[in-house]
């Protein structure tokens, strides 16, 4: 019996110098590169032609028979078989986050590069548990936001002193944005108040003198929050026959939500807001109604 153990031993030594001998990956570690390599993409805005693009790109290495991905705008579903092994199969439920084209390229860059075998699947693994996922400040975006929102004023006919009162306003959107963030309101809510913000504080500007047209400067101020590549990536995802992916996210567009920060009945509101000081007048009543409405 002793003996029978330790020929076991031994033929397992033998197995597995064989694996080595044979660079066999390791597939329950290649199939988790690839969820996590997916779920990243996902969580940052990647559209779902992408992600499955990318999960292949990984799979195609393992040689086996089958390696499979469905992906939906809200989970990862991966599969890898052959006659030769047991069938692995992950699935991940992933939250969307806002959109971060910047992770997404860096994810893309790693699954090529270890598609071409310019890193081991190790490294890759590693490269994806650690991507830098912020590229610039908070203190820089809220500068840019606040030169983006001037210049949007400008280009829709406002002269410099909207230029002027539209950065203002960015000020205090970009100052209201955080505090939503780090109070976790209700995204509703978070769209309900920053369209008071605007329409209140582009109100004030116009009252003082710093503004001329208070419709140019809303509009300026509301264009660096309408949800482009939310709505973007909806359209290509149901132009690549993924329906029910770009259904939901055109849904999500008018939700709103974390990677929607702007949802298109805040810009209605704004509007209706707008349309009512045209006349130079603000009717706080009237504003309620639309807001609880």
């Amino acid at each position: 019996m002793v003996q029978a153990v330790k020929a076991g031993d031994k033929k397992k030594e033998t197995i597995g110098a064989d694996i080595k001998k044979t660079g066999q990956p390791d597939y329950k570690l290649l199939i988790d590169t690839a969820a996590l390599a997916g779920t990243i993409m996902l969580e940052n805005g990647a559209e779902i032609y992408r992600v499955e693009e990318t999960i292949n790109y990984i799979l195609k290495t393992s040689g086996l028979k089958t390696s499979e991905a469905f992906v939906v705008s809200t989970g990862i579903m991966i599969s890898l078989d052959d006659p030769s092994i047991d069938a692995l199969t992950v699935i991940r439920r992933v939250n969307k986050g806002a959109t971060n084209l910047n992770v997404i390229a860096q994810v893309n860059d790693i699954s090529r590069k270890f598609y071409m075998r310019i890193i081991s699947l190790e490294e890759a693994f590693s490269q994806l548990k650690h991507l830098k996922k912020s590229q610039y400040p908070w203190w820089l975006k809220d500068i840019c936001t606040v030169f983006v929102v001037a210049f949007f004023a400008g280009m829709y006919g406002g002269d410099f002193k909207d230029m002027a009162a539209t950065a203002i306003v960015g000020i205090f959107l970009a100052a209201w944005l955080h505090i939503g963030k780090k109070i976790a309101l209700n995204p509703l809510i978070n769209d309900l108040v920053a369209s008071i913000v605007i329409s209140v504080i582009a109100f004030v500007m116009v009252h003082v003198g710093i503004g001329s047209h208070i419709d140019r400067i809303i509009i300026g101020s509301i264009m660096v929050l309408v949800p482009g590549a939310a709505i973007t990536n909806a359209i290509r995802d149901t132009l690549h026959g993924d329906y029910a992916s770009g259904n939901a996210n055109t849904a999500g567009v008018y939700r709103g939500g974390d990677d929607c920060p702007w949802s298109i009945r805040g810009i209605i509101i704004i509007v209706a807001c707008q349309c009512d000081l045209k006349n130079g007048e603000l009717c706080y009543y009237k504003v309620y109604l639309l807001l609880v409405q």
